[in-house]
């Protein structure tokens, strides 16, 4: 169980170096949305994989708003370890949803570069999105 915790708190980590190193870069100011995708990746070490993108739109109402992309994080995804997220895709969503939010309530320079757009969602690709925040 320790081990699994270390695991799932290094994945933490990683992801949040993730996450500063791709906002880091030149985001265009049209970017008025984030969506991070999590997608099922072939079997191997990692079970789930996520990426983040920005899109130039953005409607409550539509989530085919995030297929408007026009930026991407480079490197556009990591992979989630087993660690961190086996079980069925509604954890894996819930444990990175709490990442998120938990990135969200800092006034750390990424959620103020994620709070810059109008909203920030999470889901499946081909799946629904889920807003976790909204200006």
């Amino acid at each position: 169980m320790h081990d699994q915790l270390e695991l799932s708190m290094s994945f933490s980590e990683e992801f949040n170096g993730w996450l500063v190193s791709a906002l880091a870069s030149e985001v265009p100011k049209t970017v008025v949305a984030y969506s991070f995708n999590l997608f099922e990746l072939p079997p191997g070490d990692a079970k789930y994989g996520i990426e983040l993108i920005g899109a130039d739109e953005f409607d409550t109402d539509n989530s085919d708003w995030a297929c408007s992309e026009i930026w991407v994080a480079n490197p556009r995804s990591i992979s989630i370890p087993r660690a961190f997220a086996d079980g069925a895709w509604e954890g894996c969503l819930d444990d990175v949803r709490g990442l998120l939010t938990s990135t969200l309530s800092t006034s750390s320079a990424t959620a103020s570069k994620l709070k810059d757009a109008r909203a920030v969602a999470i889901g499946f690709v081909d799946g629904d999105l889920e807003l976790i925040w909204k200006r």
